[in-house]
């Protein structure tokens, strides 16, 4: 019986999926941008940052998702690879990334980013606060 009981609990706690990482994964909120220019608050906009294993999705209920590669270090997160589908799914269709000129020209203007290839210095982290910090911008979310 014993033998039965450690089985059952040894099975149920290998179904169990940690987030990959850490308090970071889930949905996030954006709250606001801070930049030069000013203090934009976004909460009405209902814009939203998705971390999934090395993915996000960036996205606005009424737009299209972008989405990119990410990397986490404890103290940076680098975005790249942006593409208007899962990254995953465009290995050979160049015309779903999305390109620097693009980017310059304002697609994710919304973000407050304008390279394929960015990272943002974590300033706070937590189970329900995320900002990120890049040179003259600041970007504040909330777990949703």
């Amino acid at each position: 019986m014993l033998f039965a009981f450690v089985a059952l609990m040894a099975a149920a706690s290998g179904c169990d999926k940690t987030p990959a990482n850490g308090p970071l994964d889930g949905q996030w909120q954006l709250l606001s941008i801070n930049t030069p220019d000013g203090l934009r608050e976004t909460k009405a906009c209902a814009t939203y940052l998705c971390f999934q294993l090395n993915l996000t999705q960036w996205f606005r209920p009424e737009q299209q998702s972008i989405y990119a590669h990410f990397t986490h270090r404890a103290d940076s997160i680098r975005f790249y690879d942006f593409a208007r589908v899962s990254p995953q799914a465009v290995e050979g269709d160049d015309d779903e990334w999305i390109t620097p000129r693009e980017m310059h020209e304002g697609v994710m203007d919304d973000w407050g980013i304008h390279s394929t290839d960015i990272t943002f210095h974590v300033r706070q982290l937590s189970g329900s606060r995320l900002v990120l910090e890049r040179e003259d911008t600041v970007l504040t979310l909330r777990k949703f």
